[in-house]
């Protein structure tokens, strides 16, 4: 593969995931020209139509669909391994790239970045912060991340990697005022702020109050513990999060823990990443600085 044509399909993907010139362009630092151009002139170099292009919108063709499943990966790793070398395990010029949803980031990830960032002033760290686990694994896939942090893992995705326990973590019940529950029984006179049904932090819930014949729904769904939070100040109704990501609000008396006569489910915070492509520095960082 001659450089310019790595180039061409790098762009191609580019496109092909933004799904659209604009999108491109901004990711990649060039004009929505260029971008036209050099898709042009790869259409032409293999005599192919890659897009259809009506209304403004790009659809790939046949040609382009195969094309893209046949070298979107291998250009992903490409550019993992000239990441890799460039920074040539120097630490202290790196640059990590790390997925981790916003509640772990605020209780557990800023603390270790702190501690890196006094040892490196000159050490670049990213942060991905989206709710969505599923999609900060796809990110790990695409090695557009070093590593994630994450609570919840996917039960298909676990065998294919590498996963460490780096903190254990409690849920519990928060409510704008303070509330006591002495029989099990009361809680279902409450409205309650989840997660959704589907998501494994509710089912995990639900089995263990069925223990005790207690049901609950949700009059709020929302998959953010930002949001679970901020609805239970705003009393909305009691809120289900990790008691980690509400300390602040819990020590400043903006809500308080639902006391209950039962243990709530524990979860581990998790460190996830694939063996094959952990560079060095990610490594360093790894072991240095994510520690409980």
């Amino acid at each position: 593969m001659s450089d310019t044509n790595f180039n061409l399909f790098k762009i191609f993907c580019v496109v092909v995931e933004t799904e659209n010139y604009t999108e491109a362009s901004r990711k990649l630092y060039v004009t929505e020209s260029t971008i036209s151009s050099h898709i042009k002139n790869l259409e032409e170099k293999l005599n192919v139509t890659l897009f259809y292009r009506e209304n403004g919108r790009l659809t790939l063709t046949k040609a382009g669909e195969e094309l893209y499943n046949s070298i979107h990966n291998k250009i992903d790793e490409l550019e993992f391994a000239e990441s890799a070398i460039i920074q040539n395990y120097d630490i202290s010029k790196a640059k990590i790239t790390i997925g981790c949803p916003s509640h772990i980031a605020t209780f557990y990830l800023s603390k270790c970045i702190e501690k890196v960032r006094k040892d490196y002033p000159n050490m670049k760290v990213d942060v991905i912060s989206v709710a969505d686990y599923n999609g900060l694994i796809q990110l790990l896939k695409k090695h557009s991340v070093d590593f994630v942090i994450l609570d919840i893992i996917p039960d298909d995705e676990k065998s294919k990697l590498k996963i460490k326990p780096l903190k254990k973590v409690s849920n519990v019940f928060i409510s704008k005022e303070q509330i006591e529950i002495k029989e099990l029984k009361e809680l279902e006179k409450y409205k309650y702020i989840l997660n959704y049904e589907s998501s494994i932090s509710t089912r995990q819930l639900f089995e263990v109050l069925r223990k005790y014949d207690v049901k609950i729904k949700a009059d709020i769904q929302a998959d953010s513990t930002e949001v679970r939070i901020k609805e239970a100040k705003k009393a909305q109704g009691i809120g289900y999060v990790m008691k980690e990501a509400a300390e602040d609000e819990i020590a400043n008396k903006e809500v308080y823990e639902v006391k209950i006569p039962i243990e709530l489910p524990e979860m581990n915070v998790n460190l996830v990443y694939m063996e094959k492509y952990l560079t060095k520095n990610a490594e360093i960082f790894i072991k240095k600085y994510l520690k409980d």
